[in-house]
């Protein structure tokens, strides 16, 4: 998916008929230029002109819970303030920064506070996040305009105006930005070497970095999983486990590659395109485009992560690329699907796998996408509409349960998942998923499985995979789906066998991460 469309100002209508000095209206109700008794007017629209960016940042996020969708908290609270949501693309960079980095900010608070972050008031904790946000990772030489602005943020007899004023003038003072160039992570990735870290600084994305003037970070050589939560913004569970499944250096290049932007990937679509005319197009107006071969010989695009004009692109209309990083361009190809059979892709919105099988099969098969729900159905549609395929059809239905009447030569499941490998585009998964949830969704992932098989015919592949990078969720599931039983027999034991598996992690500023597996059923 791409960005949301930018709001646009609502015109303001016809001016009102004058209210007369006597008498009564005439005419039917809907003619009557004034509200009578009893009668409700809807407000007008605001327009985007009048709306405050750090106002709304503020209303949402002293409202969010742990893990909401930062845009749809948005658009709710730009429709409640009666603006139109589709204005949220100005709020979103900002409310982004302050989740991303919120156990981070927490920790600068709790340096400088008599209180923990945990008991303070919400609207003083939204303040003290956004003004850190603003004075970090927007311009950190307006500190004291930024801190006046977070200060404003509180009603004028909040008892923490005064406890805000105070900590946003410290932090100014206790934390300093300095700007670098970008660090070459790809290179230290190839190499094998996990980025430094320090006991007196932190990343904060693209080359900026938090100098705070004491070592008030864990020691990275000694407590390196405390280290890594704070300056990677990550619940503590989370990086224990990175460490346990994947190693001290691999947990690293993860919990840096959440605060690193990563690049914006475009899948070319060979049937409309060749990815050199659309490399083209950005490169003649000053974007930068890497072309990038994938294990399946075919071609990624990797644009800058602030990439602003992708649907001014004349191939965008008309289907010639879709929006999907790296790791989720290698999921498709691993089902090897050919022209003439029938795809069955489970858990399909927004249809970037589906569409890919299309590509990948000259649109010469025939291929169901399912989903849950009728909004996830629609952005199915949609999808496909613009990219102009013609062999997808579309269902609702649960993935976990659903059995059709014939069954498929080929099911691809990408299944629900913590997001793990994708913390850097969903910033706001690493405060929803506890393990407590990780379990849930080990019992959601098997149960698709398993059903995905019953959908399968003899002798056909399976595709599973998770945009998470934990073990539970890839190799443990599939190793108990094949300890499973089909009537007293194991699965392993019927003929059921892995043929291919791939680990994707994330590489800070440039892709995500993810698992996939390609089954053969007996």
């Amino acid at each position: 998916m791409t960005d949301r469309p930018r709001g646009r100002a609502r015109q303001p209508g016809p001016a009102p008929t004058k209210r007369p000095y006597h008498g009564q209206p005439k005419g039917p109700r809907h003619e009557r230029p004034f509200k009578q008794r009893g009668e409700r007017r809807k407000p007008h629209a605001r327009t985007v002109h009048e709306l405050d960016p750090r106002r709304a940042a503020f209303e949402t996020l002293r409202r969010m819970k742990p893990g909401d969708l930062l845009e749809p908290a948005v658009q709710a609270t730009l429709k409640y303030q009666g603006h139109n949501p589709e204005a949220a693309h100005r709020v979103l960079p900002m409310l982004e920064d302050a989740v991303r980095f919120a156990f981070l900010f927490d920790h600068l608070v709790a340096h400088l506070s008599s209180r923990p972050p945990g008991e303070l008031d919400p609207d003083v904790r939204a303040a003290l996040h956004l003004f850190l946000a603003w004075y970090l990772l927007d311009d950190p030489r307006a500190a004291y305009a930024h801190g006046n602005a977070a200060v404003d943020l509180l009603t004028p007899d909040h008892k923490g105006r005064g406890f805000v004023n105070a900590l946003v003038r410290r932090l100014g003072e206790f934390v300093r930005v300095e700007q670098a160039e970008p660090e070459d992570y790809r290179r230290l990735v190839a190499a094998h070497q996990p980025p430094p870290l320090w006991p007196d600084r932190a990343r904060l994305g693209d080359g900026r970095m938090l100098v705070a003037e004491r070592a008030i970070f864990p020691d990275p050589a000694k407590e390196l999983a405390a280290h890594l939560s704070i300056v990677g913004s990550l619940p503590r569970w989370l990086v224990e486990r990175l460490i346990e499944q994947h190693g001290p250096e691999a947990a690293t290049q993860v919990a840096i590659s959440t605060i690193e932007r990563p690049a914006t990937w475009v899948r070319p679509n060979p049937l409309s395109a060749g990815w050199q005319e659309l490399a083209q197009w950005w490169t003649a107006r000053g974007t930068s485009v890497e072309a990038v071969k994938t294990p399946f010989d075919a071609t990624a695009l990797a644009l800058p992560a602030k990439v602003r004009n992708l649907t001014e692109h004349p191939g965008w209309a008309l289907g010639a690329f879709y929006v999907q990083d790296y790791s989720a361009q290698l999921v498709a190809p691993a089902l090897q699907a050919r022209p003439g059979e029938m795809l069955l892709d489970l858990c399909s919105a927004p249809g970037g796998k589906a569409g890919h099988l299309a590509e990948l099969t000259g649109d010469r098969a025939k291929i169901l996408a399912c989903d849950v729900t009728e909004p996830k159905i629609e952005l199915i549609r949609q999808n496909v509409a613009r990219m102009g395929y013609r062999s997808i059809a579309m269902v609702q239905a649960d993935a976990a349960e659903v059995k059709f009447p014939e069954q498929f030569d080929r099911v691809l499941v990408d299944a629900p998942c913590s997001n793990s490998g994708v913390l850097a585009r969903r910033v706001e998964a690493r405060h929803r998923i506890d393990e407590n949830a990780v379990r849930d969704l080990n019992a959601l992932q098997l149960r698709i499985l398993e059903n995905a098989a019953a959908n399968l015919k003899p002798g056909g592949a399976l595709v599973y995979s998770v945009c998470s990078i934990l073990l539970d969720e890839g190799p443990d599931v599939i190793h108990r789906f094949l300890r499973g039983k089909v009537g007293e027999t194991r699965r392993e034991d019927l003929g059921w066998e892995v043929e291919y598996e791939n680990y994707q992690l994330p590489v800070p500023a440039w892709h995500d991460g993810g698992y996939v597996a390609r089954l053969r059923a007996p």
